[in-house]
């Protein structure tokens, strides 16, 4: 018995498991766009081209918020570089519909609740988050036009991660009834905001 204890195996060491895949589209893409007033009449083509430059300006907004978080300033520096000219054309046109609409005190609790917004929603996907964000960096640099941008965030907009703008009005509740025995039938939504930190 000795002899076969002698030649037993050394326990083998257990391997770190691999870390999840990136999935690249850390946020939702398609921004929710604050509603017009009643008195202030907004085309469809302008509808069209608002919502396009909100969901812009938002992806710009969650790549600062992975870039902040994640070391990644120098990815952010490059797709600014690459996309300025058509990021602040997007820019001026939601300046523009929040002029008409509310001003610029409106304007800047929208942005500010979107990059809040957006931290939170990294800071949920925990260790992941900056694999995500790494992903998505490396996406849009593959981009050579804006019409591509354009795209990436409008037709390919991913299932929401966390809305742009919270409803804090909660959903109502719907109870279940007990069954009744008897026999009827019954019918029957800019680098000031804190950044998540990740490790």
């Amino acid at each position: 018995m000795a002899g076969l204890a002698g030649c037993a195996h050394p326990a083998q060491l257990a391997l770190a498991p691999e870390p999840p895949a990136p999935v690249g589209h850390v946020y939702q893409s398609l921004v929710p766009v604050p509603p017009a007033p009643k008195w202030v009449h907004i085309k469809p083509d302008d509808q069209e081209k608002i919502q396009v430059a909100f969901n812009v300006i938002g992806l710009k907004s969650a790549l600062m918020v992975g870039a902040l978080s994640c070391g990644q300033q120098n990815q952010y520096d490059a797709f600014m570089r690459a996309f300025q000219p058509h990021i602040l054309a997007d820019q001026h046109v939601m300046d523009a519909y929040f002029r008409r609409i509310g001003g610029q005190t409106k304007e800047d609790q929208f942005v500010t609740l979107l990059a809040n917004n957006q931290s939170v929603g990294g800071l949920d996907q925990g260790k992941i988050f900056c694999l995500n964000n790494e992903a998505e960096f490396e996406r849009v640099a593959s981009f050579k036009t804006p019409d591509e941008l354009d795209s990436f965030v409008t037709d390919q907009s991913p299932t929401p991660v966390v809305a742009a703008v919270v409803d804090p009005t909660p959903a109502p509740v719907k109870k279940t009834k007990k069954p009744i025995k008897h026999t009827s039938t019954t019918s029957t939504s800019e680098k000031s905001a804190a950044s998540p930190t990740h490790s």
